[in-house]
């Protein structure tokens, strides 16, 4: 892999975490109002979004793995072996 490649990569897995960290400003800077922020309510609102975008993930990958064995299976007309004729 190129070094450029690699940086591609690199901002592709961490830019989820970068956003969640971003998003989680705004609770922080609301407390600037004197409006309480309750922690637990916080941290389950957080667990949730996390959870819809790990089943979303999830998701694509397993319809992912599911197209590729049913393209790829033995039993396609294309990935039969063809016998060899005149033998």
């Amino acid at each position: 892999m190129s070094p450029r490649s690699n940086i591609w990569l690199l901002l592709l897995l961490f830019s989820p975490v970068i956003l969640l960290v971003l998003s989680s400003f705004d609770s922080v800077f609301a407390q600037e109002s004197q409006e309480y922020v309750i922690r637990r309510v916080e941290i389950w609102a957080l667990f949730y979004r996390l959870m819809v975008a790990a089943f979303v993930v999830g998701a694509v990958v397993q319809g992912a793995i599911v197209y590729v064995c049913w393209r790829f299976r033995e039993s396609h007309k294309r990935n039969r072996i063809r016998e060899i004729e005149g033998v």
